[in-house]
């Protein structure tokens, strides 16, 4: 196996010609003042002001005559005409631009045994412009070959041998990335090297950890026909998490094509490669074909994405119910048919259905003739059981707050009723009241409702009262707008009402 130190030398010139061919960044034309030369008293510059200039694109070193204009204004080399960023040429400014021009800068070479090195430099560029353009260090080297992947990565005291071939970005001192630029090999490298049938090209437009993918290939050459039967996005997805669900698909150790799908034909090939599913609902795809549920059609792989977005356990769930696989997919299908509902919000209720008949320990059916009634019917009973006790309080808290109770002018106020109707204004009205429901419950704050009386069910306005000063803390109509006119003058003259009330009853007491 391959030492750090068998990489292929590379000449200091030849790195920064392979840069500068290769990498796009900011240029700059720097300037500062220039008197001619005094010791040509005759010169034809002698007694006229230019700026002396040096221009980072081409590397040229020349002066222009103040006419030309302020050279703070300049966008456009005199001399080579490249766009740049005009700096003044000043013992730190000029040194301090070009240190902010830096990049991560990677590039591969063909060994002489046909394994393929790639090198991760830092580069910048270099402040003292005159000896050379860019200072390069580098910090990683990478190794493939026929005998697998090596990492090495440039620490203090020398190159350190490192367990995994991920992909490492340069990041600076302040924690931000810097850009990656990547020289390729040539078709004709490739082509001589051990990782001539890689798939790099492909392989480097779609994945972002391209080291990783790599050593994949060293060390499961089949990898090389998902590209080739056009299912190279799943190692996208096996790159962003999808791991587990890639190795349930595919078996990369797999000696010749046909054997890397295990459990799938032609037939399902040829529809995963026309419908372009995720891994995971390809994974799940291959399961149930497995099992018996679906058939390669259009109908099997629907459901199978639909059961992969919303974790549909099929056999489980058709064994809990008493029926086949099979059966419980055409229940769903039917239930879909007929409720016009997504696939996979049916699933996601049937789920649910069966969690709430454990939760309320209960008997029912076990695949209703309606789920989506059912589940429906079931939830509100749900809710129902759950706000019991909260309602119990809430009653107590409406005989305890009658005496709130007031009309005018064709207009009401009144206590909140239930957990239910404190739900059901928040919803209708767009607020978050809902959340005080406990508070209310707990007799930390009044929750009060203002309606018209020709409209005594449609929420018009909710109200908050302090329980200890009797002063309204909000009165909101729908989504939050304020109050209307006509409800700020019903408000005025219910606080005037209510502080008259507690005189009342200070003075029997």
């Amino acid at each position: 196996m391959f030492e750090v130190n068998d990489i292929p030398p590379i000449d200091g010139w030849e790195l920064q010609q392979l840069i500068a061919e290769n990498v796009q960044h900011e240029e700059f034309l720097f300037f500062r003042f220039y008197a001619g030369d005094e010791q040509d008293y005759f010169g034809p510059d002698s007694y006229t002001k230019r700026y002396e200039c040096f221009c980072t694109a081409c590397r040229e070193r020349f002066t222009e005559p103040h006419s030309a204009g302020p050279a703070s204004k300049w966008r456009i080399c005199p001399r080579c005409g490249r766009s740049v960023t005009p700096k003044r040429w000043a013992a730190n400014d000029h040194a301090a631009a070009l240190r902010k021009v830096s990049f991560a800068f990677h590039f591969f070479q063909v060994g002489p045994h046909g394994e393929l090195w790639l090198t991760s430099c830092q580069v910048r560029m270099y402040p003292y412009f005159l000896i050379e353009k860019y200072t390069a260090f580098e910090y990683c080297r990478y190794v493939f070959s026929a005998a697998g992947a090596k990492k090495w990565s440039w620490q203090y005291d020398g190159w350190a041998l490192r367990k995994n071939c991920t992909f490492r970005h340069w990041y600076d001192m302040g924690g931000g990335r810097r850009d990656d630029f990547w020289v390729l090999p040539s078709e004709q490298e490739l082509a001589a090297s051990a990782l001539r049938y890689s798939q790099l090209t492909e392989a480097f437009a779609v994945l972002h950890d391209l080291t990783g993918y790599l050593a994949l290939y060293c060390k499961y050459p089949a990898v090389e026909y998902l590209w080739k039967m056009g299912f190279g996005r799943w190692l996208q997805e096996r790159e962003q998490g999808g791991g587990d669900y890639f190795r349930r698909l595919v078996n990369l150790r797999a000696k010749e094509p046909k054997k890397l799908f295990r459990g799938l034909g032609k037939a399902d090939l040829r529809l995963l490669r026309e419908k372009q599913p995720s891994v995971s609902a390809a994974a799940e795809y291959k399961r149930l074909k497995t099992a018996g549920v679906v058939r390669a059609d259009d109908t099997g792989i629907c459901f199978a994405t639909s059961a992969s977005i919303v974790r549909f356990d099929t056999l489980f769930l058709a064994d809990r119910c008493g029926v086949t696989a099979p059966e419980l997919r055409k229940y769903m299908e039917k239930q879909a048919r007929r409720s016009a509902q997504l696939l996979p919000t049916l699933m996601q209720e049937l789920m649910d259905y069966h969690d709430q008949l454990a939760r309320m320990q209960i008997g029912g059916e076990k695949l209703p003739h309606d789920l989506h009634e059912a589940h429906a019917r079931l939830s509100e009973r749900e809710r129902r059981l759950m706000n019991r006790e909260k309602n119990e309080k809430f009653r107590t808290r409406r005989h305890l707050l009658a005496w709130m109770r007031w009309k005018y002018k064709g207009m009401f106020i009144r206590p909140v009723d239930s957990a239910e109707e404190i739900v059901r204004e928040g919803e209708e009205q767009n607020n978050c009241v809902a959340g005080f429901a406990d508070r209310h419950a707990d007799g930390k704050t009044i929750i009060m409702v203002l309606r018209r009386c020709s409209e005594p069910r449609k929420p018009w306005h909710t109200v908050e009262i302090d329980p200890a000063t009797l002063k309204c803390r909000q009165c909101y109509a729908a989504h939050n707008h304020k109050r209307t006119p006509e409800a700020a003058e019903f408000m005025d003259k219910y606080l005037d009402h209510l502080r008259e009330v507690t005189k009342m009853i200070r003075r029997s007491a």
